[in-house]
Order: structure tokens, then sequence, then C-alpha cells
């Protein structure tokens, strides 16, 4: 395992991080045709509206973790719907691929603290770098933040809305990132009132957006499934 290798992200997305399938079968971790074509159309703030099974939330536990295990003093925060669902992008998705890791890196790593929903990794003098999942997060200042369906949020827990989006969002610096992803929940709610506009905005200017503040809109329906296209085929 070279270092020139582990230098570059898109070989460390594609090659260290373990996963179980849809089958339940052990499998390394590999971007799907969506999950590649998200992550070469960044924003520093992205909106995404998409299809069931697509796997956004562990690309983005996989990614996060890689940016945890490979830049110190990087704080990560996921916020899941609920705290059942919490728990499983923890358990299942994040602490799975550390524990998967090859032995050759994880020897390299110092946990500094591990509970049922944070990792947290010492470098030494370089610092720390921590991954957490939970269902909100108005303390603390992350690099980086993923929210999971958001527009179920806004349905079923309303409240919790403002926490995020007053509370969490103001969190994260100018240099940092956003993700939120949801499938929909109808024409209504936070997520929808996010998503149409800058949606709109793009279509009417066929273009990015000019401001890191603005909010970029990615869609991924069914045909971006290929399990699903080959049922059909």
């Amino acid at each position: 395992m070279s270092d020139a290798r582990l230098k570059d992200k898109k070989w460390r997305i594609n090659n260290l991080y373990k996963i179980r399938n849809k089958a339940g079968e052990l499998v390394k971790f590999k971007r799907n045709r969506a999950q590649e074509h998200f992550n070469a159309h960044l924003h520093r703030l992205n909106i995404i509206l998409k299809s069931r099974q697509l796997g956004f939330t562990t690309d983005e536990a996989i990614d996060s973790l890689d940016d945890t295990l490979f830049t110190p003093n990087t704080d990560v925060l996921l916020i899941a719907h609920n705290l059942e669902a919490g728990e499983s992008i923890f358990t299942k998705k994040i602490a799975f691929a550390w524990e998967k890791l090859h032995p050759q890196l994880k020897v390299l790593y110092k946990v500094d603290n591990k509970t049922s929903k944070t990792l947290k990794f010492d470098f030494g003098k370089k610092g720390f770098s921590s991954i957490a999942v939970d269902t909100s997060g108005r303390s603390g200042t992350y690099r980086r933040l993923h929210v999971t369906e958001l527009a179920d949020i806004s349905k079923k827990f309303p409240k919790k809305v403002p926490d995020i989006i007053e509370g969490t969002f103001p969190a994260v610096p100018s240099n940092g990132r956003i993700d939120v992803e949801s499938t929909s929940q109808g024409a209504s709610g936070e997520f929808y009132e996010m998503f149409m506009p800058a949606w709109e905005w793009q279509q009417e200017h066929s273009g990015e957006p000019l401001s890191p503040y603005q909010w970029k809109a990615h869609f991924f329906n069914w045909t971006w499934d290929d399990d699903e296209l080959e049922k059909i085929t």
C-alpha cells in the first residue's frame, strides 16, 4: 500500500473501506454511478433530492470517515432523522468501516474516544479529529455536516428543524461543507422550500451557483439506480 495511493482520496474511497452490501455480504466499498456524479459536481452547500437505495448516506459515512482519518483537526457531524437511524448509521457504516480497515492502517491511529455515536482520533501535536452521528448538533463547530432525510424530519419532527438550520448550519465555517439529502415527502416542508428555489435557479441559468453561500441542488431519480435498471432491461 504505497504512500502515493494513500494521498489520493478517490483511490482511498474506492479501495480502503469495507461495507455490507444489500445481500449482507462483506465487500469493498466502491462508488456507484450516482455517488460518482455527485462527488464530481460538489459545491460547498449541497441539497440532494434522491430516490431510495442509491446509497448516499453510506457514501457520506465513508467519505466523512476518510476526511476524519486523513485530515487532522476535522470534526464531522451526521444528523439522522431519528435516534434509531442515527445508531444504525454509526454502527453499521462508520464504526463498521473503521473496524474493517486494514490492520496496517489501523495501527497508525490512536483512538482517543469511542462511544455509541462518536469516534475521536488523536493525532498528537497535529490535534484531534472526530466523527459523530446525532439527531441535532447545536453545540460545537464542524468542518463538515451531513443531514439525512430532512423532509422526513420536517414532517415528523418539525420542532427539530429550526435547531438544525438556525443552530447547526451556522456552526459550519465558510470553508466547511454542508450536505442535505432526502427522499421526497411532497410539495411542502423545509426541504422542499430549500430544494426548489435552488433547482429552479439552476434550470433558469444553466449554471453553477455563483456564491459559496448559495445552495446547489442535485436530483437523482430511479434511473440512477443501476440495479433497478437491470430489472427492466
